[in-house]
């Protein structure tokens, strides 16, 4: 029982540690591979180089019947070319099936004004916590984006045997909740977690004239 209850702790301790590592480090970017405002430049060039040389390519896609245009690493496969089908008025999914990267956006029928954003998105967090014990919340923040908010926050799951990061966001747009999410591995979230930032503060949203 000693050992069991050692083991335990040990794991309680390590996740704990990883969390405060994390949070630490939201405040200098520091263990991220790139800045933000780097992936912004490379979108706005189509084009990435890392330091490992390794070039991410940009496809710019037309979403929600052309009402939203966001810019994508190019191994982002869209889901209706993996044999699936979604209501491409409503949701958008992208995938790298390899990488382990899922990317998506759902438009909900429920109507939500800017200044309910970041309530709605502690709504989200607290209902996903419950469903989801392993999920552990690393950071929430709501960014100024082309004059709206958008509510985000960041949480690792600590699951077997893959653990992974996901960032969840979401906006008012045209009066109703727009929900949108970006998962992938945990080991990848020094790359992954500047990169989504960069696709959302360039993404393009049309307004009704």
């Amino acid at each position: 029982m000693t050992e069991h209850w050692d083991e335990f702790f040990l794991k309680l301790h390590h996740q704990q540690t990883l969390k405060e590592q994390l949070s630490m480090a939201e405040n200098d970017e520091s263990w991220m591979m790139i800045s933000i405002e780097e992936a912004m430049e490379g979108i706005s060039k189509g084009s990435l180089t890392l330091a490992d040389e390794q070039e991410i390519r940009f496809q710019t896609l037309p979403v929600f019947e052309n009402q939203l245009t966001i810019s994508l690493p190019d191994s982002l496969i869209p889901e209706f070319q993996t044999g699936k089908t979604v209501d491409p008025s409503k949701s958008f999914v992208v995938q790298d099936k390899l990488g382990g990267i899922l990317f998506g956006l759902h438009q909900s029928g429920q109507e939500l004004n800017p200044e309910q954003v970041e309530v709605y998105q502690q709504q989200i967090m607290e209902q996903t916590s419950r469903a989801q014990p392993s999920m552990k919340l690393v950071d929430e923040k709501a960014l100024s984006i082309q004059d709206t908010i958008i509510g985000c926050y960041e949480a690792i799951f600590l699951v077997s045997p893959s653990p992974y990061y996901q960032i969840v966001f979401v906006r008012s747009w045209r009066g109703k909740a727009v929900i949108g999410s970006c998962q992938f591995k945990l080991e990848d979230a020094p790359l992954w977690v500047p990169l989504t930032y960069a696709m959302l503060h360039t993404a393009t949203w049309s307004e009704p004239s």
